[in-house]
């Protein structure tokens, strides 16, 4: 019994020492070290600290039992020092099994990132000739005009009663008294600040800011570096870093690779993330006129902002006051007409600060430049005016022409009074062949709408149709050999810009005629138009010549429900889904917006049977054929093409799998529907005067475009022709026809979306001017002359010069969402102010495990090691 309780109580004994002193090791330390402090983790979990005194206890009174039977065979001092040693073990594990950490923290606080954007675009070097005097005493101000503090608190004065709408107070009562002196002096004071303010009116915005912004470049620049982390950047359609030092000269927008054409004041807000500076952003200030010409809607704009999460201070460079300016804001003319049109054009002209003037718009011919121009007088009532002219009969080929206003006294600017543009005469009218079986409904109305189309020449045979007699023979031609003689070195279809087929049956359009067809595509880059029938077309040509010239396979029909094929037009059947490739050609442009013609396409009366089928590599999608509520994908529009395009050597065939476009003339007549197959015909048209042959075809996704537009460049290959070089390269020479301002870009062409039979790439930046577009191989040999085409760059005003008047309420109602200030330019000194506490304070914990230090393995292995030698030395095992 006694045995018993003496193992109990030095195992009691033992757990009450290591739980005194860990709770005196914990105490000293962090009594001792101050913000130190020395913590047991596993102290504040009761069922890992009960567990670990168990099992302790446990390890004690086995040691006991082991010391009893070791003190028969040794010393009662050997047999104390091996317990203590043990004991001691037992205790380190304890204290090491707690875990324990050496732990502090400690506050450090970081400096935030100000962001300081420049507005560089074009509106920004307007000289603003028609400001206020206020404004013009504040750009004053901001310049340091004024040296003196007398000069200065004068000045202050003055914009005081400026802003207040009173006339200046030129000498204050206390310093002068006599009256003819204090008079003379005002009117030495105010020439002089006139004198001053005309100077600076002659300076355009982004000098007077750089000017501004150097005239106190401690108290702002400086000022701001020293409380933040100062970085610097120019924006204008993008943003580009800009260092302090280049503020000291007068700004290159050239050298910062800045598009200046366009503004966007939420990419320059935004550019303060893109950096490589990682300290949190404090707050942005934009230094602007308020131009913003890249987001549609102030609301997004100002939520874009919002979104920053930070303070948007603005400071307002440029005169509030409208202008008195004169610019060509748009030219609209067509790009291609036919010979005998006579087209319009339109010109929108901004006539600010113009109302109720005559003023006199000219249109002259660059081709004929002695002739007269025509003239238009008009009389403005608002800030921006129409302009009507007729164009008389031109010949065929290329035609510029410039628009312009004589420059106007007091102008805010004299380089946005003209523009040129350009447009293509095509010879006489489209040659159209319409060969039909039968007179259906959709033959009788595209007769009917082409027919009355003075610029379409339209011609039809049609093999089946009453014949009463009356006449001498049919109306229609019903055989092919009707239509005339062919041409001596060509095929009976040459002479067309386009052929469209209808539902003909095999029996009337023989194997011979379809391998004329196929010569006419293929070899004198005519256009093919197919279109589905209920009869015939396509599936009673499986395994012919017009089954590979489709542009699609496995043709299929495409089934509705019954219920969707009952109810008014506008709400059975289904409607073309319009695919990316489809989207920009004008044949699907119902109206001039954009999203107002997707919204007729999807208002459309519906088809209630149609023709599908998956489309060949190298073909384009226009539009898809989608059951009614089916989502559209590009996997789903290439496997369900309704209307689909390729080339075939140096022609292309058109795929229509409907025979119902006339159900679009429901309550509106032809409107649509001849507008549909009139651009069609017309894009056919230009489609063959593009240059290319039976190997390789050349084309522009536009023949006429804008300056700051990209070109888009294709190149068609031949199936044939590569395989023949398959290590073909190509590249693109455009090459501006202009002696006195030569340029020429050289761009290569990829291939797209691994189809190898077409080949594309984009020229961007082109100056405005007339460029031949030239095609260079590598890789590849042609017996043929290489294709090359004509495309036309027209100047455009860019939005930036259009109204260049400061937009103030933009920038406050920034200022005023985000919690940001709104400044004139003489208050840059108040920035600073702005960011006086621009430092973060993190609070940050570390710590130091102790547990698995190596101090405590040395100091474990060196109590084992004694105890183990202990052991040996006095033969113990």
């Amino acid at each position: 019994m006694r045995h018993w309780l003496w193992i109990s109580g030095i195992t009691l004994a033992f757990l009450a020492v290591a739980w005194l002193l860990a709770g005196l090791i914990s105490a000293f330390g962090s009594s001792l070290f101050g913000e130190w402090q020395l913590v047991f983790q596993n102290a504040n979990d009761p069922w890992r600290w009960w567990g670990l005194t168990v099992l302790c206890g446990a390890c004690v009174a086995t040691i006991a039992v082991l010391f009893t039977y070791e003190r028969r065979l040794i010393s009662w001092q050997l047999g104390f020092t091996l317990l203590g040693l043990r004991l001691a073990l037992i205790l380190v594990i304890f204290l090491t099994l707690l875990e324990p950490v050496w732990t502090w923290s400690y506050d450090r606080s970081q400096p935030e990132r100000v962001l300081l954007a420049l507005d560089v675009s074009q509106s920004m070097d307007t000289v603003d000739m028609q400001a206020s005097e206020l404004e013009k005493l504040r750009w004053a101000d901001a310049l340091g005009l004024f040296g003196s503090d007398d000069a200065q608190t004068r000045a202050k004065i003055w914009i005081a009663d400026l802003k207040a709408g009173k006339e200046p107070e030129w000498v204050l009562p206390d310093e002068e008294t006599d009256p003819a002196r204090r008079e003379r002096l005002a009117q030495v004071r105010k020439e002089n600040l006139q004198s001053q303010l005309t100077e600076v009116a002659k300076l355009p915005r982004i000098e007077i800011l750089r000017r501004a912004i150097a005239a106190v470049p401690d108290a702002v620049v400086g000022a701001l570096s020293k409380a933040s982390v100062l970085q610097l950047a120019a924006f204008a359609q993008n943003s580009a870093p800009i260092e302090l030092r280049q503020l000291q000269q007068p700004l290159d927008p050239a050298l910062l690779n800045i598009d200046r054409t366009h503004s966007n004041l939420a990419d320059a807000a935004e550019a303060a993330h893109s950096g490589s500076n990682d300290a949190p952003l404090a707050g942005v200030i934009l230094l602007s006129d308020g131009h913003d010409t890249d987001t549609p809607a102030t609301a997004a704009l100002v939520n874009r902002l919002q979104g920053l999460g930070v303070p948007v201070h603005t400071v307002l460079v440029g005169s509030e006051q409208r202008p008195r300016d004169l610019s060509i804001l748009h030219v609209d003319h067509p790009e291609t007409v036919f010979l005998k049109d006579k087209p319009l054009v339109k010109t929108i002209l901004q006539t600010s600060g113009f109302e109720g003037e005559s003023l006199t718009v000219y249109l002259q011919s660059l081709d004929s430049p002695d002739d007269d121009p025509l003239q238009r007088t008009i009389k403005p009532t608002g800030p921006s005016t129409e302009a009507d002219f007729t164009l008389t009969e031109m010949p065929v080929g290329r035609h510029k022409y410039r628009i312009w206003t004589d420059v106007a006294p007091m102008e805010t600017r004299d380089d946005n009074n003209s523009a040129e543009f350009a447009l293509s005469v095509v010879d006489d009218r489209a040659r159209v062949l319409v060969i039909e079986g039968e007179s259906r409904w959709e033959f009788r109305f595209l007769d009917d709408t082409l027919s009355r189309d003075p610029q379409v020449s339209l011609e039809c045979v049609l093999f089946e149709q009453p014949f009463l007699g009356i006449l001498k023979k049919p109306f229609f031609p019903t055989k092919l050999d009707e239509l005339g003689p062919a041409p001596a070195q060509g095929t009976q279809f040459a002479a067309y810009d386009l052929v469209l087929i209808g539902d003909v049956s095999p029996e009337d359009l023989r194997a011979q005629h379809w391998q004329e067809l196929d010569r006419y595509v293929r070899q004198e880059g005519g256009t093919l138009i197919l279109t589905a029938g209920k009869r015939f077309f396509p599936f009673a040509y499986q395994g012919t010549l017009a089954e590979e010239l489709l542009p699609i396979v496995e043709p299929r029909l495409l089934k509705l429900d019954e219920a969707k094929q009952i109810g008014p037009p506008p709400a059975r059947g289904f409607r073309l889904t319009i695919a990316a490739d489809g989207d920009p050609l004008p044949m699907f442009q119902l109206d001039g917006d954009r999203a107002k013609s997707l919204r007729i396409w999807s208002e459309l009366p519906g088809h209630l049977w149609g023709i599908v089928g998956k489309v060949r590599g190298g073909a384009s999608v226009w539009a898809a054929g989608l059951a009614p509520g089916e989502r559209p994908t590009l996997d789903s529009e290439r496997q369900n093409a309704i209307i689909a395009q390729h080339y075939v050597g140096a022609g292309q065939v058109v795929w229509i799998g409907i025979d119902s476009t006339w159900r679009w003339r429901y309550l509106v007549g032809d409107v649509y529907h001849h507008r549909f197959w009139g651009q069609l015909i017309r894009w056919a048209v230009s489609f063959k005067a593009s240059a290319g042959n039976d190997s390789l075809r050349l084309g522009l996704r536009e023949a006429v475009i804008r300056a700051g537009q990209t070109a888009h460049v294709q190149v068609r290959i031949d199936e044939r022709f590569l395989a023949q070089n398959p290590n073909l390269k190509a590249q693109a020479v455009l090459t501006r026809q202009a002696a006195d301002r030569p340029y020429s870009q050289t761009i290569d062409l990829a291939t797209r979306e691994g189809n190898a039979l077409l080949l594309e790439s984009q020229a961007p930046g082109l100056p405005p001017g007339e460029y031949k577009v030239q095609l260079k191989l590598t890789g590849g040999e042609t017996q043929q002359e290489l294709p090359e085409v004509l495309l036309v760059v027209n100047a455009e005003l860019t939005p930036e010069l259009q109204d260049v008047h400061a937009n103030r309420p933009l920038l406050e109602q920034i200022a005023s969402a985000t919690g940001g200030q709104f400044l004139q330019l003489n208050e840059l000194h108040r920035l600073p102010e702005l960011f006086q506490d621009a430092n973060q304070t993190e609070h940050i914990r570390e710590e130091v495990p102790l547990y698995s230090h190596w101090l405590i393995l040395i100091l474990f292995s060196g109590i084992a090691m004694t105890e183990w030698v202990l052991r040996k030395l006095n033969g113990l095992p």
